[in-house]
């Protein structure tokens, strides 16, 4: 994660805004939700880690399906976690962690998610150690929901595929400070890379049956298991 992107995620604006801005800017994002807890439920998980999970948007969903649960949300920012709490009236069965993935408890989770959360982490050798931390605290077989945007910024076209993302967001009425900013971030914060080198990686971290299950534009969620 860029320092821009860190303290994007403690400015008080942001995060109070942040519960409506994801469903201006991706495609289907309420199914998209529907399908990652329609797939975790499959596995009847007692517990669940949920990395990214400080604005509380996957959680609600989580919970609403799978009430009993308990849950380890993981999120480097403690406005981020702040915000989730105020906004899922900080439940009970949901335990909490300021850091990354390497803070996490390393106790085998029955699932997990990392919802928009990986087109922020460097393709350096930190998306891969992120994936594998997730896939050491999963037991056999887990499942493992993973969405966020996938553009390859080197690929012939992304100029294009950028602004369409951008456009879709300025149709649903994003608010034209924010869509300024956005434009400016997108190449020089996110580090996003092609569906195909997510699929990689996934592999390269040790998880099979890797399968596409939303697209939505150039957001994509798959679904793999440990």
């Amino acid at each position: 994660m860029t320092q821009n992107i860190a303290e994007l995620f403690k400015d008080p604006e942001h995060v109070a805004n942040y519960a409506e801005r994801p469903r201006k800017i991706i495609p289907g994002f309420d199914g998209l939700h529907r399908i990652m807890a329609q797939l975790i439920r499959e596995a009847a998980p007692d517990k669940v880690l949920v990395l990214g999970g400080g604005g509380g948007l996957e959680l609600r969903t989580l919970i609403d399906a799978l009430p009993e649960a308990r849950y380890c949300a993981v999120d480097p920012s403690a406005e981020m976690i702040a915000q989730g709490k105020a906004y899922l009236h900080n439940p009970a069965n949901v335990d909490w962690v300021e850091g990354l993935i390497f803070d996490a408890p390393s106790e085998p989770f029955d699932a997990a998610t990392c919802m928009l959360t990986l087109h922020f982490v460097p393709d350096d050798g930190a998306k891969l150690a992120t994936l594998k931390a997730v896939r050491a605290r999963l037991k056999p077989g887990a499942p493992f929901f993973i969405a966020h945007l996938a553009v390859d910024k080197d690929a012939p076209g992304s100029d294009q595929r950028f602004e369409r993302y951008l456009q879709f967001a300025s149709d649903s009425q994003l608010d034209a400070e924010t869509l300024e900013k956005a434009h400016g971030r997108v190449r020089t914060d996110l580090n996003c890379v092609g569906p195909e080198r997510d699929e990689t990686l996934l592999r390269e971290a040790g998880f099979s049956g890797i399968e596409l299950v939303f697209k939505g534009m150039y957001w994509c969620g798959w679904i793999a298991y440990a």
